[in-house]
């Protein structure tokens, strides 16, 4: 199957959002076009000169057609290769292992799971089920103001963007607050940040990418007025460069297969996308031709048995280290000290296996599962990221939907909005990123200390180093960097958190 394709620049990339030339700055030409259509008299701009500075311009293009959608196979699927005998071997040892962690669980506390992690994922099952069911229907605010828009109710360019915007502020915060307000278990708090970001994203994505369609359908009739008007002062070229721009832009409103612009704004249009395992609207999406019911099947018993594992493998291997962590926090600073490396080392082995196991479940098993439900077609959720050289290329590959949208909505809007370099674009979009991660670890801790969001923002200089003639072309050793960091990363961030 074809492959997602974006838009590749000539120079390279120097980090995981340095993907090819700036799909929201168009030439300065037709920046210049767009911002004279919208704010003076049609008439005015009906020049010899201004059209030939249009299109001595480079080569045009659509502000969010960097990032299109394409149908294509997840990567590690069973029947994609000629290795599909280790993921059958793969299945039976999961199968092997949470038998016998059962059976020594139950052996050890005459319960088959252990008493601790099942007890926090039971508790107040229900009402965190219905505060995010709550938190969902929230999210229809911004089909709302879409609607109000369409109908000329409200003004996006004035307005609308300022009310999206504090909605999604008030979105956020709300919710952390509900969950705190409601003492959750630190699990149900964190699972309801998590989703409360994903559908943050989504939200904004669908409001801003039909906000900045509104400005296409307003040039468009702008060129329309301008077209009916006496152009005799024109030449015949001047007029069909103004008609070819507009035709250029108007391409932006239609969809080969799906709704056009402003007809996608519809409860049914954003409910399908709140559907999609996306974070990037998009009016239409490559569809199958049917649900495959059986994998849906294979999918679902995956996600139910990584989860048990999961939990086996938090009760007899990660709980104890924590508990042992938590109980050095009375201790002077100088035996912390000292005790704290046994810590990190004996966390390592089953912090790996559960960050292996969190990568499955979540982008292959879950994904994948809700895009054959939905018959979304481009399951490119992830990529090859264990054979990551580069930081910026774990950066892209591990978690692809939320690179998409940081790629769209921050990293190309950073330098389009402000006009700053490509550079400071990535330094803006690591940072985000970094601030949202420690966010996370104060919802779990309830403590801010920084330590995710240094290690995080370490990545940039690990990337410059990455580039130096000493590594790059050493593939291997770039390799055993890499996963040296997987390794001791995430284990001596989380020791960090329960021990100071």
């Amino acid at each position: 199957m074809s492959k997602r394709t974006t838009v590749s620049s000539p120079s390279s990339s120097s980090s995981g959002y340095d993907s090819g030339p700036d799909p929201a700055s168009p030439p300065p030409a037709l920046i210049h076009a767009t911002r004279s259509f919208l704010n003076q008299p049609a008439q005015k701009l009906i020049s010899k000169d201004y059209f030939r500075r249009l299109y001595n311009a480079p080569k045009r293009t659509h502000r969010f057609k960097a990032i299109e959608f394409k149908p294509q196979a997840t990567l590690l699927e069973a029947s994609a290769g000629p290795f599909s005998g280790f993921f059958t071997l793969f299945w039976m040892i999961v199968a092997l292992l949470i038998l016998n962690s059962m059976r020594d669980t139950y052996a050890r506390t005459h319960t088959l799971l252990g008493p601790h992690i099942i007890n926090y994922l039971k508790k107040d099952l229900l009402k965190v089920a219905l505060v995010d069911l709550q938190m969902y229907i929230a999210t229809y605010f911004g089909v709302g103001l879409q609607l109000l828009v369409k109908h000329g109710i409200v003004s996006w360019t004035q307005t609308g963007w300022i009310l999206q915007n504090v909605w999604q502020t008030i979105f956020l915060f709300y919710f952390m607050w509900v969950a705190e307000y409601m003492q959750f278990p630190w699990i149900a708090r964190v699972f309801l940040l998590l989703h409360s970001l994903v559908l943050l994203m989504k939200q904004h994505s669908y409001a801003f990418f039909n906000g900045y369609l509104w400005s296409v359908l307003t040039q468009v009739k702008v060129i329309d007025t301008a077209l009916k008007k006496d152009t005799s002062t024109l030449s015949l070229k001047d007029t069909k460069d103004l008609a070819e721009f507009r035709t250029f832009i108007a391409q932006e409103l239609t969809q080969q297969d799906g709704p056009n612009f402003p007809d996608n704004i519809s409860l049914k249009n954003y409910f399908e996308f709140s559907m999609f395992p996306t974070l990037v609207y998009r009016m239409a999406y490559p569809r199958t031709s049917s649900i495959r019911w059986g994998y849906v099947g294979e999918k679902t018993l995956a996600t139910f048995g990584v989860f048990l594992l999961m939990i086996i493998v938090a009760e007899n291997s990660l709980y104890p280290i924590a508990m042992e962590a938590l109980s050095l926090r009375g201790l002077s600073t100088m035996e912390k000290v000292q005790r704290y490396p046994a810590i990190l080392v004996d966390l390592i082995p089953p912090f790996v296996l559960m960050i292996l196991l969190v990568f499955y479940i979540i982008w292959d098993a879950i994904l994948n599962g809700i895009a054959e439900l939905t018959r979304f077609a481009d399951r490119g959720f992830y990529g090859a990221w264990w054979n990551c050289v580069t930081w910026d290329q774990f950066a892209r590959d591990w978690n692809t939907p939320v690179h998409l949208f940081l790629l769209q909505h921050v990293y190309h809007s950073t330098i389009s909005v402000f006009n700053v370099s490509k550079r400071t674009a990535t330094l803006y979009t690591f940072l985000l990123s970094s601030c949202i991660h420690e966010l996370v670890m104060f919802v779990i801790f309830k403590k801010l200390r920084g330590y995710l969001l240094c290690l995080q923002m370490c990545q940039l200089p690990l990337v410059a180093i990455s580039r130096t003639r000493y590594l790059r072309d050493k593939k291997v050793l770039g390799n055993v960097i890499f996963w040296l960091g997987i390794m001791t990363g995430p284990s001596l961030m989380c020791s960090l958190y329960l021990t100071f």
